[in-house]
């Protein structure tokens, strides 16, 4: 039996888009002699279509796509889930369909009381089993697993558990004659969906593996022959074989080459869902802004992409310097426009108000807004769409200026540590220096008074790291952490920083998820302490 993996992304709200690409893979599978095309889920309502499931309208529109889809069925069958109206209560509920010969000739549905986790049946004499691959990874299924098992997911992108998910798979594959994983990909809004989908045969001996986040498409040459087909052998790397080791990479590097590849589809993909072509962001001689460029110039096309640096009075040399030959190693259209004028002028105006007060954080703060002021105004004059360069250490500890540098239309590194923005610099600059060096080695400064550092308001970035790491991803209250060895000082203060800036982190651009842990989508704190 020929069997078609679809990976694709399938946008919520856009029901006849979604059937018009199944339909064109379908016609594609047919002359491929295809027997049967497998989907991943929520192919026809879209992933993650959130309060559009409870819109009967919505559903009903879902339905009718699905009885449009079969009645265009002939002998190439097809197995797809959808939402779908519950008889009994109205409420919407999941259903496995298997559409062929222009109808659906089977469905199975979850019931008010029970979720839907498998179905088992026949087709062309072989025994399969549907699921969602979440049900499979938590072992929820029954005991008994046919020749032929199909997991349907929509999973998006988790950096911190990729590799342990995919061993996964492969270790519940050695039950199982043949598994066939189907994700979807691509950019979704703040989410990244991995695609990734996976086929397995020879109980776990062989696989393949679709590409990371971009679609793709194959048809099997009949998967009791598989194992004579499969482009990767399941077996571990030999010892001592340097040669193998460095192809492969290490797994850090590896790591980092997917939250690359992940922030780019991010990035793209969102502009897309915007209807934005072009994209400008502020162009400081940070670390941050030093990454963010290059990956929207990877997403968008230099073209595409404008910077603004905008010096103040506090601003160093070097770091316009800086700032410069980055935008010119990337061949990007920049310009530069001091502040100092601007921000005299403010004081200026405040001057009755602010009298006989020493500069501090209103001073330090109105530099930064008046940034965002004009980088918002080049966008509206442009049509660009701003691009926040705060990353996930800031953002937890509520380093940064509301309606200033926390201002733009997405987020691109606020799911990353600053180690990890670190770790994408260098990667970027592994064939030839694109971040200038010094972008890279200098201490981190807002450079909003003389001789600012980030050190000077924030604990060393790697300890604000381990101990948000302890509090998001394993839940630990402060004793437990400071059990650990941590200074209890540092902790409270670290903690007492994160929990007082949640106010900030709602009113900041979307982020692009690369974590299990984003703040404001994966975790929200309350604003009662």
């Amino acid at each position: 039996m020929n069997i078609t993996v679809i990976q694709q992304g399938f946008r919520p709200g856009r029901i006849n888009e979604n059937l018009k690409k199944i339909k064109q893979a379908y016609k594609k599978a047919e002359v491929e002699k295809s027997d049967l095309m497998v989907l991943p889920a929520q192919a026809i309502c879209g992933f993650r279509p959130g309060d559009l499931l409870k819109m009967p309208s919505y559903l009903q529109s879902c339905r009718k796509a699905l009885d449009n889809l079969a009645k265009s069925s002939g002998a190439l069958a097809i197995i797809l889930d959808m939402p779908t109206i519950s008889m009994e209560n109205g409420e919407c509920k999941n259903s496995f369909f298997l559409l062929h010969s222009g109808k659906i000739q089977a469905c199975i549905d979850s019931t008010s009381s029970v979720l839907l986790t498998e179905w088992n049946f026949k087709y062309k004499e072989e025994r399969i089993k549907i699921c969602y691959a979440e049900d499979l990874l938590n072992q929820t299924l029954s005991c008994t697993m046919p020749g032929l098992v199909l997991a349907l997911d929509t999973y998006a992108f988790n950096a911190d558990r990729d590799k342990e998910r995919k061993e996964r798979f492969l270790s519940i594959a050695k039950e199982i004659e043949t598994l066939i994983y189907v994700n979807q990909c691509g950019g979704q809004e703040e989410y990244i969906l991995r695609g990734a989908s996976l086929v397995v045969c020879g109980y776990g001996k062989y696989y393949r593996q679709c590409k990371d986040f971009q679609e793709e498409y194959f048809t099997s040459t009949g998967f009791k022959d598989w194992n004579n087909t499969m482009e990767e052998r399941i077996e571990e790397i030999p010892k001592g074989n340097k040669e193998q080791s460095k192809r492969v990479g290490s797994e850090q590097d590896i790591k980092t080459k997917l939250i690359y590849e992940a922030l780019v589809v991010g990035i793209r993909d969102y502009f897309k869902r915007c209807g934005a072509k072009t994209a400008i962001l502020g162009l400081s001689g940070g670390i941050d802004s030093a990454v963010v460029l290059p990956l929207a110039v990877d997403a968008l096309g230099r073209s595409n992409v404008f910077g603004l640096m905008m010096p103040s009075q506090f601003s160093t040399d070097h770091s316009v310097e800086d700032a410069v030959k980055l935008a010119e190693n990337l061949q990007i259209y920049y310009q530069i426009i001091p502040i100092k004028s601007i921000y005299n002028a403010f004081s200026t105006q405040l001057q009755p108000l602010f009298k006989g007060t020493q500069f501090g954080l209103a001073e330090e703060n109105m530099q930064a807004r008046i940034r965002g002021n004009l980088l918002m105004a080049v966008a509206n004059k442009f049509g660009h769409l701003l691009l926040n360069t705060s990353n996930k250490s800031e953002a937890a500890c509520g380093y940064g200026t509301m309606y200033g540098d926390l201002c733009g239309g997405l987020a691109v590194l606020a799911d990353l540590y600053k180690s990890q923005v670190y770790d994408i610099a260098h990667y970027i600059n592994r064939k030839k220096e694109i971040i200038p060096e010094n972008c890279i080695t200098k201490a981190p400064s807002a450079e909003l008074r003389p001789d600012q550092k980030d050190s000077d308001s924030l604990p060393d970035y790697n300890l604000i790291e381990a101990i948000l790491r302890m509090t998001l991803e394993e839940h630990m209250d402060a004793k437990s952490i400071i059990g650990r060895g941590y200074s209890k000082e540092m902790v409270n203060k670290i903690l007492n920083l994160f929990y007082k800036s949640e106010y900030k982190r709602r009113q900041t651009p979307p982020a692009l998820r690369i974590s299990g842990t984003a703040l404001g989508i994966d975790r929200q704190v309350p604003m009662v302490l």
